[in-house]
């Protein structure tokens, strides 16, 4: 899926929901969200499996990273569950295969979490990529990945090349 569909795509859910609440996304989605106190280093993971769509969360995040998690896995639903359907992928799995896959859902986060004209609004009133993560509630990494995307949709700024796509893999909780 290119930029362009990926960011309607999120626009489209954001605009049938009315609200960036992840967990009400979910809801209207019919994602079942589960939450696993085992989990020690997965931050997340979504599950097909006869027909039901499952993210399974870590109960330790705090409710930005939650937040951010479940975005991606939402990413993940709309953007590969036909890739899922195939193999019954789990997040590593998943990681493993392609990151360009990683780059989508990270893409499809950005998009579900923070609102393009509020962010182009924040940058033009000199908001710098670290202060805007802040206000979005969101990793910097996210928020970098979220203004390569605005520059590839054509708005006229130009965002670090730094970004790392597997920052949700480095994660520690």
């Amino acid at each position: 899926m290119d930029s362009e569909q990926c960011h309607k795509r999120a626009q489209e859910i954001i605009r049938q929901v009315g609200c960036r609440d992840m967990k009400r996304v979910a809801q209207e989605l019919n994602i079942k969200v589960l939450y696993n106190e085992n989990f020690t280093k997965l931050l997340g993971m979504y599950f097909y499996q006869w027909r039901n769509r499952f993210i399974f969360l870590n109960a330790n995040l705090d409710d930005i990273w939650l937040n951010m998690v479940l975005a991606h896995e939402i990413g993940h639903d709309q953007l590969h569950r036909e890739l899922a359907k195939q193999t019954q992928l789990q997040e590593f799995e998943l990681f493993r295969l392609n990151s360009r896959t990683e780059y989508e859902a990270n893409a499809f986060a950005a998009h579900l979490l923070m609102d393009t004209d509020a962010v182009f609004a924040e940058l033009k009133d000199g908001c710098d990529e670290f202060a805007l993560a802040q206000k979005m509630n969101c990793n910097i990494n996210l928020a970098l990945v979220k203004l390569q995307e605005m520059a590839k949709l054509g708005y006229d700024i130009r965002p670090s090349d730094s970004v790392d796509s597997q920052f949700f893999k480095k994660i520690r909780i």
